[in-house]
């Protein structure tokens, strides 16, 4: 999978950081953002609840200050960074209210809080993916949620598309409910929840995400990796899954590969 979804998504979230601005990422997961951050200059700490996600986070972001942690009790002082950010972690969380709430505290006054979330499933080309693997899953119990950014496409019903690439890559933990909380793809929700955080909203964006899949193993290998995917394979079998997935994603190939594109929004806020 080429990770062309990182750049604008992480681009837009880390807009306007300059260099030795502090950033803290709620949710590090496997350190993706951290690194891009590291490589723009700022101070940048992270904190996840799962240890293998930070373990990975260290390796891709050794500089950085990575601590395991809940969002919802975030393990730092008051007014504490320029940036904070929550990226593709909010719609997986028990109580999103109380983890903005958190970012704000520890936001300084001035700073900015981001929290990215997926858009609708008819919006993001991974949708088609979920809507694939549907029909194989009737028969088995329903899978656990997978972490915030998996790292493979895939649509969880009733929890929006998971997409396609690095950007979406695994953000484990964070503190989620076991099934996750209701989508977040409608911004006035979005800002709602902002607004009860003591939050005063900014901008609400929308970023158009590419990933590319250089051949059909890539694209089913990732699916595969998946919630969704290993469920559906639990259910009809890894042969089911990925005549399913070829013949859906025909429309998307590109040569001998395909292409996705998703939206995300961006929610830029300031503490109230």
């Amino acid at each position: 999978m080429t990770e062309t979804t990182a750049s604008p998504l992480y681009e837009r979230v880390l807009a306007g950081a300059a260099p030795g601005a502090r950033l803290l990422d709620v949710g590090c997961g496997a350190g993706e953002l951290a690194a891009a951050a590291l490589a723009a200059g700022l101070t940048v700490s992270g904190v996840d609840v799962e240890r293998a996600a930070l373990a990975m986070a260290e390796r891709a972001a050794p500089a950085a200050d990575l601590r395991p942690g809940d969002a919802h009790e975030l393990p730092f002082d008051d007014d504490a960074f320029d940036l904070v950010t929550l990226v593709q972690v909010l719609e997986h969380l028990t109580n999103p209210v109380l983890a903005l709430r958190e970012a704000g505290r520890v936001c300084l006054p001035g700073g900015a809080v981001r929290v990215s979330v997926w858009g609708t499933p008819d919006e993001c080309d991974a949708a088609v993916i979920g809507a694939a693997l549907a029909p194989l899953t009737s028969a088995a119990p329903a899978p656990r949620q997978d972490p915030p950014r998996a790292a493979v496409p895939g649509g969880v019903p009733d929890a929006g598309p998971v997409p396609s690439g690095a950007a979406a890559s695994a953000r484990p933990g964070a503190g989620r409910s076991g099934t996750g909380a209701p989508p977040l793809t409608d911004p006035e929700r979005l800002a709602k929840l902002a607004g009860l955080a003591g939050l005063v909203v900014r901008e609400i964006a929308v970023v158009r995400v590419p990933t590319d899949h250089p051949d059909p193993d890539d694209l089913v290998a990732g699916v595969l990796a998946s919630g969704p995917g290993r469920h559906a394979a639990r259910s009809a079998g890894p042969g089911a899954v990925r005549e399913a997935l070829l013949a859906a994603l025909e429309p998307f190939r590109v040569g001998e590969g395909y292409r996705l594109v998703d939206t995300v929004r961006v929610l830029d806020a300031v503490p109230g």
